[in-house]
């Protein structure tokens, strides 16, 4: 028999043998002290811990960074269509659009403006707006607009590329309408899976075109970028990537300048930085980093991505890598966990192409794709994708698999 059992059978027989009420008080009291007692016991054993919420749950996710977004004059040319009487850029990225889209966010480098008609090339680019929808279709999320081809079409080609890019509601930053915008946006702040990303961008120059008050275009300069760093820091970003218009053109190595200014940046807090301009590929390195609050004593920086579409054809130029970082969030810190390229070269198509039913136009190829190339391009396509091989060495390559 249990001790409860046996306390509550006393109980009954001291209840039937004295019949006072002050006996019958007392022992009511006693029982009910008694279950209250049991009861709490049996509570407490069946307390559950219960365990704290840590946030968000643990996962990766991928950023994707492109090249430099030309616009030659055969570009402009090409991609007009007789037919349409308009101009048409959409399908030039029907090979590269797939890894676009794996990605969870994509960001490249427009590097003309979008300044109206007459469309021009080199050395003064303005492309037809139908470029940007096109980039926009192909998966873009992001454009930076801060390079030496800025200030191309003066104050009103700068904003105009704002305005147009902001009609397509495609975010963006680099240059600026005037210091009330700059001081409200700079730097953004984009949300991935709810990571704070905050991209900053810087130019060296603008072709010795001077910007014009109350306009603004983004300089590399020391304070500046510590002080843009800073900002982005107090605003809670949990990543911070500037993307670097820098570098001496068709080098396919970095030069002191570059690495100086990386390491500046790195020792500020920034998790990664990508570079463009130089329309080669550069290498992609680890550089070490003195910024106390990283979870890693070195970040990632790609030099140079290259070309993603251009005009050029000469060896190096006709091509670019994208760069895939993978991001990963655990007990809620963020870290760039894994760094990989695709690279692809430029198709350039004058004609027609029967077997394919391809129309004119500029089409980036991956190494899956040689097999629909000519003979000749084939050949060209083989060899830019050795050089990269051999200029990109400190990271992998992004199979399809992958």
């Amino acid at each position: 028999m249990s001790d409860n059992n046996f306390f509550n059978s006393l109980v009954v027989k001291f209840i039937m043998k004295y019949k006072s009420p002050i006996i019958l008080v007392l022992i009511f009291s006693a029982v009910s002290l008694s279950l209250f007692l049991g009861f709490a016991q049996v509570d407490k054993k069946k307390i559950v811990e219960v365990p704290k919420k840590t946030g968000l749950p643990d996962t990766t996710f991928t950023l994707l960074f492109g090249g430099d977004m030309m616009g030659h004059q055969p570009m402009i040319s090409a991609a007009y269509d007789d037919s349409l009487k308009a101009y048409h850029y959409d399908h030039w990225f029907q090979f590269i659009a797939p890894y676009i889209n794996k990605c969870d966010w994509a960001c490249a480098n427009l590097e003309v403006t979008l300044g109206g008609e007459p469309y021009t090339g080199y050395p003064q680019f303005s492309s037809p707006d139908e470029y940007a929808v096109a980039i926009k279709n192909a998966g873009f999320d992001f454009l930076v607009t801060a390079n030496n081809h800025s200030q191309d079409r003066g104050s009103k080609g700068l904003e105009r590329t704002i305005k147009v890019l902001d009609s397509l509601n495609i975010p963006h930053t680099g240059t600026f309408s005037d210091t009330t915008i700059f001081n409200n946006s700079y730097p953004p702040v984009v949300n991935i899976a709810g990571c704070k990303i905050a991209i900053l961008n810087y130019t060296y120059g603008t072709n010795g075109l001077i910007v014009k008050n109350p306009n603004i275009v983004n300089m590399i300069d020391s304070a500046a970028m510590i002080r843009d760093v800073k900002k982005a820091q107090s605003m809670g970003a949990n990543l911070i990537i500037p993307v670097m218009h820098w570098g001496v053109e068709y080098q396919t190595k970095e030069n002191k300048e570059q690495q100086l200014t990386a390491e500046i940046l790195s020792n500020a807090g920034v998790n990664a930085i990508i570079g463009m301009h130089p329309h080669v590929v550069e290498p992609v390195k680890y550089i070490k980093t003195n910024f106390k609050k990283h979870q890693q004593d070195s970040i990632p920086v790609a030099y140079s991505l290259g070309n993603y579409i251009s005009n050029q054809r000469d060896r190096n130029r006709d091509g670019g890598i994208m760069v895939r970082l993978t991001v990963s969030r655990k007990n809620n810190k963020y870290s760039i966990a894994a760094v990989d390229y695709l690279p692809f070269w430029v198709w350039k198509l004058e004609s027609y192409n029967e077997a394919n039913n391809l129309i004119k136009g500029y089409y980036p190829i991956t190494k899956q794709k040689l097999g629909m190339l000519p003979s000749d391009d084939s050949t060209k396509a083989a060899v830019f994708f050795e050089d990269v091989k051999n200029i990109v060495t400190q990271i992998n390559e992004w199979t399809p698999q992958q």
